[in-house]
């Protein structure tokens, strides 16, 4: 059998692995690993593809631990709503009319905006699994974009909208025959680039007989599970809820907690002693009313948070902009408190390299992938991006980490490896016709947003706040 072998030749390498460091030269991938990476690899000419990477910054992909991909449909339509306006138009006008066309459209938009800004792993929180038609096409269109991603089938819209009214969570339970269906059509083996999770209600949305159904379930089959927790006032009553899982004994490494806004120190310290995951998407928690992104107490309690998007209806899908606010939130509450303590900062404890590990290394242990990606390490899949140097938003590269964080964007990503094969090429998706997918992209919304009584710019009144909220 003939091997498939790519060099990628002179390119400054961010690797994400402290044994390997950053270095300038090359990387060799054979049948979709990195087997080699070193200052000037020898290869016997012809005996592999060579990518001239000289002019470009080389850094695993990104990993996003939490996207709502099928949301990209509605792309823009939530930037000026908060939380609750979002909950109540999406939960009870807008996903009980969508179609498992509109969920096959959503999701293959959504993983497509990921791949072109060099996002390569994914945890699709799919929650609108309205009918197993819905869930076929949502899983058959992911897996069919390139994305290493786990689909989170997370149950039905009429499931979500339960919790928005006393007593304020959902008590229908999870359809099990179904999940079990998913797993076994789709996912019997875990080897394939797209494998599944469940995104469940969690204690926060569903009372804890529910919620122990769902870990059970997800344990029993061996999924990761993935869960909002900790935003908001949705339950006014309902907290401490990481105190009750912990006395359930329900903690563990295969949790990933999204938001985590309004947890306390202890409840952080029991995610840390339990492995339990946090996934931050600090530029929609600082815009929508979730709370502040907790990235300082997850630190201070000896958790390395990950990054996620969540809802492209609100916020743009590009890891950049991501990074930027999962450092500059922290940055500017500590420098507040300084000057409010008539004390100018001078040291700024959070980096760059903290916020690029957040956004590669860490969401691959969140997702369970750190032996297959988040580092460049020989061994490892060849999930790559490749950054341009010589964009004019770039120039002059002094600090290759700063230049990813700060200057780079979507813009900038001119190429995007998952296992070895190229997605995005010189710029370009490969094989995607852009310009037909966003025209039916555009017509589909169009559709959608009639059947819904929804228009952009057309914003639904706040709901009144539950009462004994403040």
């Amino acid at each position: 059998m003939t091997t498939t072998r790519t060099l990628l030749r002179g390119g400054h390498i961010v690797s994400m692995d402290p044994a390997m460091g950053d270095l300038v030269g090359d990387v060799l991938i054979e049948d979709g690993t990195i087997t080699a990476i070193g200052p000037h690899l020898d290869i016997a000419e012809g005996a592999a593809d060579i990518v001239d990477a000289s002019r470009h910054i080389v850094i695993p992909g990104f990993i996003d631990s939490h996207r709502h991909l099928f949301q990209a449909l509605m792309r823009g339509l939530a930037a000026d709503w908060s939380l609750f306006q979002y909950f109540t138009t999406m939960f009870g006008m807008l996903g009980p009319r969508m179609s498992p066309e509109h969920m096959s459209l959503g999701t293959t938009l959504g993983a497509y905006d990921a791949l072109d800004s060099g996002v390569t792993a994914v945890f699709d929180y799919s929650h609108n699994q309205s009918t197993p038609e819905h869930t076929d096409e949502a899983v058959r269109a992911l897996q069919s974009t390139g994305i290493r991603a786990i689909f989170g089938y997370g149950g039905t819209m009429a499931e979500q909208l339960e919790i928005l009214s006393p007593p304020f969570k959902s008590t229908t339970p999870s359809n099990e025959a179904e999940i079990r269906r998913v797993r076994g059509r789709y996912f019997a083996s875990d080897s394939g680039l797209v494998t599944m999770g469940l995104a469940v209600r969690g204690p926060d949305s569903s009372p804890m007989d529910i919620v122990r159904a769902d870990f059970r379930l997800a344990r029993e089959l061996g999924l990761r599970i993935n869960t909002h927790i900790g935003m908001a006032v949705l339950d006014p009553y309902g907290r401490p809820n990481v105190t009750r899982l912990h006395s359930e004994g329900l903690l563990g490494d295969d949790l990933i907690f999204g938001h985590c806004n309004l947890l306390t120190d202890e409840e952080f310290r029991m995610m840390a002693d339990a492995g339990v995951s946090a996934s931050v998407t600090p530029e929609d928690e600082s815009a929508m009313g979730h709370g502040w992104p907790p990235i300082t107490q997850l630190l201070n309690a000896g958790i390395r948070p990950n990054i996620g998007i969540d809802t492209c209806m609100a916020v743009g899908g590009d890891p950049f902009t991501a990074m930027r606010f999962a450092l500059a939130v922290p940055r500017g509450l500590a420098n507040q408190r300084a000057l409010e303590s008539s004390v100018n900062p001078w040291l700024l404890d959070l980096s760059a390299r903290d916020v690029l590990e957040f956004a590669t290394i860490e969401g691959a242990r969140a997702l369970g992938m750190e032996r297959a990606t988040g580092s460049l390490t020989p061994g490892k899949q060849a999930d790559i991006v490749m950054i341009r140097t010589d964009h004019i938003s770039m120039a002059p590269v002094l600090d290759p980490v700063a230049s990813i964080v700060h200057h780079a964007s979507r813009q900038t990503v001119d190429t995007v490896f998952v296992a070895g094969k190229a997605v995005k090429r010189d710029g370009e998706l490969v094989g995607v016709n852009a310009a037909e997918l966003s025209r039916r992209a555009g017509e589909s919304a169009a559709k959608l947003l009639d059947a819904a009584g929804v228009s952009p710019g057309w914003a639904p009144p706040p709901p009144a706040p539950p009462e004994g909220a403040h």
